[in-house]
Parts: structure tokens; C-alpha cells; sequence
């Protein structure tokens, strides 16, 4: 199936305005950040630190965050799309 990112502020230096990445049926978001982390190496210190995934990354899929859904354990279908952007932050 195909899922498609698009990348804000520091992820887009890395991955992209957009991309299209392929994966198989029953993928869930968690396989979606290690296909991207295993072809874009900086990625994986960008989205993760020592326990997990950083609290200032936010995933949307479908346009919902998904710590309102199942975290990174959420289902992916053909065609979602997903958006991957840093909290913002300050004053």
C-alpha cells in the first residue's frame, strides 16, 4: 500500500516537502517511521530519544493526532496521509 508524508520545519529538510513510501498491507504508524528512519538516516534523532518517540514530534493521520488514537501502533490504509511536524513551542 501506499501512504503519503508530508514533512513540516525540520523533518522537511530531511524528507521532503512530500513523499509517497510503500509498505505492506497491516502496516501501522510505527512501520511508517522505521521505513522512513532506514532510508533517511538523520531521521531517527529527529522523531526518537532514550524513551521513545520525542514529546515535541506530532504525527496526523487523517488529520488526527495519533495520541488520540492507538499512538504508533495506529492502523495505516491505502492512500493515508500523513503529516509529521515539531510542537510549537515558546512565548
Amino acid at each position: 500500500m501506499k501512504v503519503k508524508v508530508r514533512s513540516f520545519a525540520r523533518f522537511r529538510s530531511t524528507l521532503g516537502k512530500e513523499t509517497l513510501v510503500e509498505l505492506a498491507e497491516g502496516a501501522r504508524v510505527e512501520d511508517l517511521l522505521e521505513a522512513l528512519c532506514a532510508t533517511h538516516e538523520s531521521l531517527g534523532s529527529l522523531l526518537f530519544g532514550e524513551d521513545g518517540l520525542k514529546e515535541d514530534v506530532n504525527i496526523l493521520v487523517r488529520g488526527k493526532n495519533v495520541e488520540s488514537l492507538q499512538g504508533l501502533r495506529t492502523d495505516l490504509v491505502e492512500g493515508d496521509d500523513v503529516t509529521l511536524f515539531p510542537a510549537a513551542i515558546g512565548g
